[in-house]
C-alpha cells in the first residue's frame, strides 16, 4: 500500500500543469471564501499555496507525516500570515478549504491512474493525517506570534508611556508619543501610576479602566494614561491618579500619581486615589521627619501608660473621627459620656495636646493617620505604616 501511495503521489508531483492548476483553485477557494485574504496580493497567496502544496506531496511521495523539524518549513509561512495581521480562524479555515481542494486533486489524479475506491482510502486518510498536523502547528505557531506581538506592543506602550510620563519632552515630541499609543494629541490626560494586588492580571486592570492605555512596567507595577475618571474595585491594587493636562504637562501630572501612590500604599489604602481627593492626608503619610516629630509628642506619654494610654488614644481617635462630639462618640464607643471627658483631659494632661486649640487638633489628627495601629508596634516609635511603606 506504502508503494501505491508513493506512485500517485509521484506521479501528482511530476504533472505540473496539474499542480499549477491545483495551486490556482486552492487560491480561488482561499480568496472567495476568507475575507481577511483580501488584504494579501494575489502572488503574496499563490507563493505560500504552492509552498504547502510541494511540501504535502513531498512528504505524500514518501508515504510519511511530517516531523516537528519538517513542519518549521511551513511556520515560517503562519509567522508570516500572523504578523500581517491574518486571524488565526481566518488561517485555519484557509487550510480547511485548502486540504478539500488537494484531497480532491489526489483522489482524481489516484482514479485516473487505475487506484481502485478501496485503495483510494487510507491514500486520503494519510492526506487528513498530514493536513491535521499542519492545522495543529498552524494554530501553536499563530497562538506563539500572538503572543510575541503582544509582549512587543508592552514593550512599545511602556517606552512610550515612560517618555511621556519620566522625562522632560516637548510639546510636539509629547505629541508623537501619544500618537504612537493611539491617542488623540488634542485630548488631555491624567497619568496613572499604581501597583496591582498579587494575582491580578494587567488584563484585569486594563478591562478595569477602560478608555486609555495602561501598561505593566514591572512585575506588578503600571503606568497609564487615562482621558476619563474611573473608580475600580480596591482587589485590584492601589493606584495614584494625577490631574488631567495637556501633552507637554504629562510629566507633572505622572509626579502627582506617584505622589498619590506613595500616600495611598503607606495609609494602606487600595483603589485609585488623587492628591485633591487625598489632601492632607497625602502630607500626612509622606512627610516621615514631620510625623516622627508629632508623633513623639503625642504617642511617647501615652505608651508609658500601657494599656490605659491605648484606650486613651483610642478614644481621642474616635473623638476625631465622630467630629468632636462627646456625646456621638460615647455612644459609639458604648461609655459614659464623663468617662470619655476624663480621658480627653488625661490625654491634654499627659501630651499637652489640647483638643480645643486648631493647631493641636491638627496633630492629633496627622498622628491618627499617619500612624493607624501605632500600639501594635513592639518597638517604640515603629508603625505598620511605616514598615509596609519600607517593604513595598
Amino acid at each position: 500500500m506504502a508503494t501505491r501511495t508513493r506512485e500517485v503521489f509521484d506521479g501528482l508531483a511530476r504533472d505540473e500543469a496539474a499542480v499549477g492548476l491545483l495551486v490556482e483553485r486552492v487560491g480561488d477557494a482561499i480568496a472567495t471564501g476568507i475575507d481577511e485574504y483580501g488584504t494579501l496580493s494575489r502572488e503574496a497567496l499563490l507563493a505560500g499555496v504552492r509552498h504547502t502544496i510541494t511540501f504535502g506531496l513531498a512528504h505524500g511521495r514518501m508515504a510519511r507525516l511530517p516531523d516537528r523539524q519538517e513542519l518549521g518549513a511551513i511556520a515560517a509561512i503562519i509567522r508570516e500570515r500572523a504578523r500581517q495581521g491574518l486571524s488565526v480562524a481566518a488561517v485555519l479555515n484557509a487550510y480547511h478549504l485548502g486540504g478539500q481542494e488537494f484531497r480532491i486533486a489526489v483522489a482524481e489524479h489516484a482514479l485516473r491512474n487505475g487506484v481502485s475506491p478501496s485503495d483510494l482510502i487510507p491514500i486520503l486518510e494519510l492526506v487528513q493525517r498530514w493536513l491535521d498536523a499542519v492545522t495543529v502547528m498552524a494554530a501553536t505557531v499563530h497562538h506563539e506570534v500572538g503572543v510575541e506581538t503582544a509582549r512587543q506592543d508592552e514593550a512599545r506602550i511602556g517606552a512610550a508611556l515612560r517618555a511621556l510620563l519620566d522625562e522632560s519632552v516637548s510639546a510636539e515630541v509629547a505629541n508623537m508619543h501619544l500618537v504612537q499609543l493611539g491617542l488623540d494629541p488634542t485630548r488631555r490626560y491624567a497619568a496613572l501610576r499604581g501597583r496591582v494586588a498579587e494575582g491580578v492580571s494587567i488584563a484585569e486592570v486594563q478591562a478595569a479602566f477602560g478608555t486609555g492605555v495602561v501598561a505593566i512596567i514591572e512585575r506588578h507595577d503600571v503606568v497609564g494614561l487615562l482621558d476619563s475618571l474611573v473608580d475600580v474595585p480596591a482587589e485590584l491594587g492601589t493606584f495614584g491618579l494625577g490631574p488631567f493636562r495637556r501633552a507637554g504637562d504629562l510629566r507633572a501630572s505622572a509626579i502627582a500619581a506617584g505622589r498619590a501612590l506613595t500616600a495611598a500604599t503607606r495609609l494602606g489604602s487600595r483603589g485609585v486615589h488623587r492628591l485633591d481627593r487625598l489632601r492632607l492626608r497625602a502630607l500626612a503619610a509622606t512627610e516621615p521627619e514631620i510625623g516622627r516629630i508629632v508623633r513623639d509628642r503625642v504617642l511617647t506619654p501615652l505608651r508609658a501608660k500601657g494599656r490605659y494610654g491605648e484606650d486613651i488614644w483610642t478614644s481621642v481617635v474616635r473623638y476625631l473621627e465622630h467630629g468632636l462630639r462627646v456625646e456621638e462618640t460615647a455612644a459609639d464607643m458604648h461609655v459614659h459620656p464623663n468617662t470619655l471627658r476624663n480621658r480627653l483631659a488625661h490625654f491634654a494632661a499627659e501630651t499637652g495636646v489640647d483638643l480645643r486649640h486648631p493647631a493641636d487638633i491638627a496633630e492629633a489628627w496627622w498622628v491618627a493617620t499617619a500612624y493607624p495601629h501605632p500600639f501594635d508596634d513592639p518597638v517604640p516609635g515603629a508603625t505598620r505604616a511605616a514598615t509596609t511603606a519600607a517593604s513595598s
